[in-house]
């Protein structure tokens, strides 16, 4: 099975920045980026449409964190830039969507998607930390024995 030409051309493209791209002809492309690996999905009958994903950035081990994400996802995606984040399956995955006449057009902006996407995702663990420390610092005042004695 061939890739799209639209799929194609990104490939093409990416492959000339210096990515080393896995493509499939069903799911997109594959790609890594500062340590993370980042997909450019097969979009079917869409020529003009470009999802660039960063997929399980944050894993979630409970039903606390769940909600503490959905809070940080809310809060993110009210400040970033083009950037939505959402949880599938116990994680946090970060997405771009765009509209772009010509492939080389979404290459070209390529390098902003992924800065606003690393962004994203720092300010995500920043209030995804910020909240795991407040809840740390709830549960040692709820412990007694966990009080600090005060200095005479």
């Amino acid at each position: 099975m061939t890739l799209p030409e639209g799929l194609a051309a990104v490939r093409d493209a990416l492959g000339a920045l210096g990515f080393a791209v896995q493509a499939d002809a069903e799911s997109g492309l594959a790609f890594m980026f500062e340590g993370g690996q980042y997909y450019v999905p097969a979009q079917g009958d869409d020529a003009g449409f470009y999802h660039l994903l960063f997929p399980n950035f944050w894993p979630l081990e409970s039903d606390e964190e769940y909600g503490q994400a959905l809070f940080a996802c809310d809060a993110v995606n009210r400040e970033a830039k083009l950037v939505k984040l959402h949880t599938v399956d116990g994680d946090v995955w970060a997405g771009v969507e765009a509209l772009h006449a010509q492939p080389q057009e979404f290459v070209a902006a390529l390098p902003r998607y992924l800065s606003f996407v690393q962004e994203a995702v720092r300010a995500f663990r920043d209030v995804m930390l910020a909240a795991q420390e407040a809840g740390d610092a709830e549960v040692i005042e709820d412990v007694p024995e966990a009080r600090p004695e005060p200095v005479a």
